[in-house]
């Protein structure tokens, strides 16, 4: 169960805070440069150095659909969606209103983000100015889109909102249309598959179970009732033995603690470095690297994943609960996650030690 956000905190580590009004968390690390978009065709290999945290859109706009069916839903009894990777990041190849680019896979953002570099045109609705836990972010607006093709999903009328995404495109060299989350594929049960580069969508019931039950059957390892919030995830781990809540965040390309975590949360980490974070605005800050030697979910050990220590009262505040950390990409890199939002289940099947 999702907990109302606790204002006590136990500090351990000093990190700076920053002013923030709900529409954004930024999260840049200024060693950042552009890496290649590697295709789904293409091997995963983990780069020894940590590749950074590239800035992404965290919105709440009342003014969007809770989630959008596509106009085939019923055509398709599943969908497998190729995805590319720039950095950590994961990506989809779609075509909006004619125009193809890429999509970042993000479920930290509750709605569709779309690049105003390529959509200046559209007749814009609903603006608002927007900070970011490190500074001034601009203008976030809404416009309405006609056609969005993802596979063979086609969405019609999506609302989303638009703002500018140039940094993500400057510091990872890739086309960026803008970004989307569950609200697209909610009507699906989910499969997220980081080793081979694809996700999967098999359509269900309205009690949540496949249309085509004996396609591709899933055993997990872990499994667990996710507490949802509009369209984000959460779920629940265990450090040193503590409950934690996490938001489940694909957009996220390292693991994230809350540095006003508990002194014996705090103490099972090895802290390995320190760097620089850099938002769009001008405030710069830093952030502790390390890795997790203590985090367990369901009586499942699942150590070694890399972290930062960052402070993490933009995104409670923004998500209206307390959030103790952000589970990313090195947490689904351990295995295939599978979500069914219509039954509140999430499950990982864990790699094991020769796939890995």
């Amino acid at each position: 169960m999702i907990q109302p956000r606790d204002r006590k905190k136990n500090l351990r580590i000093e990190l700076p805070s920053s002013n923030f009004l709900p529409c954004f968390l930024v999260l840049l690390v200024s060693i950042l440069s552009p890496l290649p978009v590697e295709s789904a065709s293409t091997t995963i290999g983990m780069p020894t150095a940590i590749p950074g945290i590239t800035a992404l859109p965290v919105n709440f706009s009342f003014l969007q659909s809770d989630h959008y069916s596509p106009e085939n839903r019923s055509a398709v009894d599943s969908v497998m969606i190729p995805l590319k990777r720039a950095g950590r990041l994961l990506l989809v190849e779609a075509i909006v209103d004619g125009v193809t680019g890429n999509l970042v896979f993000d479920t930290g953002a509750n709605g569709l983000v779309f690049n105003s570099t390529y959509f200046r045109k559209y007749e814009k609705y609903g603006g608002s100015s927007s900070m970011g836990s490190t500074g001034a972010i601009g203008t976030v607006e809404q416009i309405t889109l006609e056609k969005i093709e993802i596979a063979n999903l086609t969405y019609r009328k999506v609302t989303a909102d638009v703002t500018n995404l140039g940094h993500i495109e400057n510091r990872r060299g890739v086309k960026i249309l803008g970004l989307f989350g569950f609200n697209m594929i909610r009507d699906f049960e989910v499969h997220i598959d980081a080793k081979m580069n694809l996700l999967k969508l098999y359509r269900i019931d309205k009690a949540g179970n496949r249309v085509t039950p004996g396609a591709s059957k899933f055993h997990a390892d872990i499994s667990q009732k996710c507490s949802t919030l509009s369209n984000i995830l959460f779920l629940q781990g265990k450090i040193g033995g503590k409950n934690l809540t996490f938001c489940f965040d694909t957009g996220a390309e390292i693991n994230v603690i809350s540095s006003y975590s508990s002194k014996n949360t705090l103490s099972t980490l090895t802290i390995t470095r320190r760097s620089g974070l850099n938002g769009v605005g001008s405030v710069r800050t830093e952030v502790l690297f390390g890795r997790m030697n203590d985090f367990s979910m369901g009586n499942k050990p699942l150590n070694g994943m890399e972290t930062i220590v960052s402070n993490l009262d933009a995104l409670s505040e923004v998500y209206g609960t307390k959030v103790d950390g952000m589970l990313g990409f090195n947490f689904m890199e351990q295995g295939v996650v599978r979500i069914n939002f219509v039954r509140k289940e999430f499950g990982i099947q864990l790699m094991r030690g020769e796939e890995k």
